[in-house]
């Protein structure tokens, strides 16, 4: 599937993305979602009541769905590990309603304020419009006080169920992953008139997170931005996701990391060996068809050399003809099998 992603804005190239975190899961049910972070300087955002984004995903149809995940990161447990410190103290704006923005003090990161946004869908150009409410932010701080980063999060899960490009042979099924993030020359024709107008946001850090099922492996990776490789923390992100599909030790997360560049690009492989009914079966085929080639010779020779191949057919004996049967038998379900897929 295409992954190449632009973020954008009309409120011009000075609205600065500190952190972009992009993370992809992947089920063994062939099901998938992805999840977009986004963390705003508040120096960009100083003098604003409100902020708009556009998120260009080339995939994005109709059937896909969209969820803000403030309700999740407003608990402090889930935001402890999202943002990998603790988490001395929250403070929500709208006192306790809870609805509005939280702000979380870590132990040894810099506060943070989450913030809920707004999600509208633009079907015809793949688009989702991002749009993030700031009075309450503004209102709690002084004018000349300092103020956290924002931060928000949502998460899309596709039509058809998968985000990375798959390859599913007899022997060995790939997982490839090429994602990308405003990178100009993939720039879609039905966006360029649109861009011109407006300013690719600049983004100061993208961190990329794939998680799979631990039955692959990573077979190719950038080892300058591999960060590391580890099994998901299976009771922490239960309550995050709060998804069915999570099973305890099925699942691996692979992270990556760049800064400092116009654009990012985070290209990885994954593969796993299949042992099963299909090895078999084509073992069995292969062994079935040379058996043939083998024996339509040698039956032949036996009958004597002045027979023709059209004479033959009806001297072979009922057994060759179970064994063609069976071939026809293996190559339909081989045929099936590709259908299914």
């Amino acid at each position: 599937m295409e992954n190449s992603y632009f973020i954008y804005t009309d409120q011009g190239a000075d609205l600065e993305i500190e952190r972009f975190h992009i993370c992809t899961w992947e089920f063994k049910n062939n099901s998938a979602f992805i999840e977009f972070g986004c963390e705003v300087t508040s120096r960009s955002i100083f003098d604003k009541a409100s902020i708009q984004f556009e998120l260009f995903i080339p995939w994005f149809k109709e059937s896909c769905t969209i969820k803000d995940f403030y309700d999740k990161l407003k608990e402090s447990q889930n935001s402890r590990f999202i943002f990998n410190d603790s988490i001395t103290q929250s403070t929500f704006l709208d006192g306790g309603r809870n609805v509005s923005g939280v702000i979380h003090k870590f132990s040894d990161r810099d506060e943070l304020c989450i913030l809920p946004i707004q999600l509208k869908e633009n079907y015809e150009k793949n688009v989702i419009s991002l749009s993030v409410n700031l009075e309450l932010y503004n209102r709690f701080y002084d004018e000349k006080e300092e103020r956290p980063n924002i931060y928000f999060r949502f998460a899309v899960t596709p039509k058809n169920g998968l985000i990375a490009t798959r390859k599913n042979g007899i022997t060995k099924s790939t997982i490839l992953y090429d994602i990308k993030l405003n990178q100009r020359r993939n720039i879609p024709e039905s966006l360029i008139d649109e861009i011109i107008f407006k300013d690719l946001c600049p983004v100061a850090k993208c961190f990329c997170f794939n998680i799979i099922p631990n039955s692959y492996d990573l077979v190719f990776f950038d080892s300058s931005t591999l960060k590391n490789v580890r099994t998901l923390e299976y009771k922490s992100f239960k309550k995050y996701i709060n998804d069915d599909r999570l099973k305890e030790d099925d699942l691996i997360v692979v992270f990556n990391k760049k800064e400092r560049l116009d654009a990012y690009a985070f290209f990885s492989i994954f593969s796993k060996e299949h042992i099963g009914a299909d090895q078999f079966a084509l073992a069995l085929l292969i062994s079935l068809v040379s058996g043939i080639l083998l024996f339509i010779p040698s039956y032949k020779i036996s009958l004597g050399q002045d027979i023709t191949y059209y004479e033959l057919w009806p001297k072979m004996p009922a057994l060759f003809w179970v064994v063609v049967g069976l071939v026809f038998i293996e190559l339909i379900y081989f045929i099936w099998r590709k259908f299914k897929k």
